[in-house]
């Protein structure tokens, strides 16, 4: 079985479904239990943030990958 690759700073993920859009991973923290969050910043409305479990990016039925991280 092939790992699933990392979320990193700079990532953008369109959500799917209604009132989608396109989101860009600003930061990468981790909780006291270890597991990996990403707060995202909207990317047509730099004040809309969210927070979400890294699973959560991975999970295709709900988001997808739509460009690689920019150095």
């Amino acid at each position: 079985m092939r790992r699933k690759r990392e979320v990193v700073e700079g990532q953008m993920f369109r959500k799917l479904g209604p009132g989608g859009g396109i989101w860009q991973v600003i930061a990468i923290r981790k909780d006291g239990l270890g597991t990996q969050h990403a707060q995202l910043q909207r990317s047509d409305d730099h004040k809309t943030l969210k927070t979400l479990a890294v699973s959560a990016l991975l999970d295709p039925t709900q988001f997808e990958a739509v460009a690689e991280p920019r150095d």
